[in-house]
C-alpha cells in the first residue's frame, strides 16, 4: 500500500512538473515556435523561453556566440509545419539576437 501510495504521489508531482515547466507546445501541425524579430536591436534570454529543438549546434566566431536551432517540424511566423533552422549571436552568452532563420524544402 505504501509503494502505491508513494508512486501515485511521484507521478503526480512528475506530470505537475511537466505543467509547470514544460518548454514545447505540441499541437497537430507539430512545435510552435514563438515569433522572433530578426533585427539588431532585439534581446532574447533563450534559455528561458525557448522550446528545445531537435537540434541546437554552438559555436564561436571571434567574439561572437553563436547557436543554431533545428525543429524538424515547427509551425513559426507564416511558415507551417517546415523543418526550421533559427541561427542567434550573444556578446554574453545570455542575450541572444536572431541574425538568420529559414526553412528547409525538401
Amino acid at each position: 500500500m505504501r509503494f502505491l501510495l508513494s508512486t501515485t504521489f511521484f507521478a503526480l508531482l512528475l506530470s505537475g512538473c511537466q505543467m509547470l515547466f514544460g518548454t514545447r507546445k505540441i499541437t497537430g501541425e507539430g512545435l510552435v515556435v514563438p515569433f522572433i524579430k530578426n533585427t539588431p536591436n532585439e534581446c532574447y534570454f533563450l534559455d528561458e523561453f525557448m522550446p528545445a529543438p531537435n537540434n541546437m549546434v554552438t559555436g564561436r566566431s571571434g567574439a561572437l556566440n553563436l547557436r543554431y536551432y533545428t525543429y524538424n517540424a515547427a509551425t513559426y511566423k507564416d511558415w507551417q509545419d517546415l523543418q526550421i533552422i533559427l541561427s542567434f549571436y550573444s556578446m554574453d552568452n545570455r542575450c541572444w539576437s536572431l541574425y538568420e532563420e529559414y526553412y528547409i524544402v525538401e
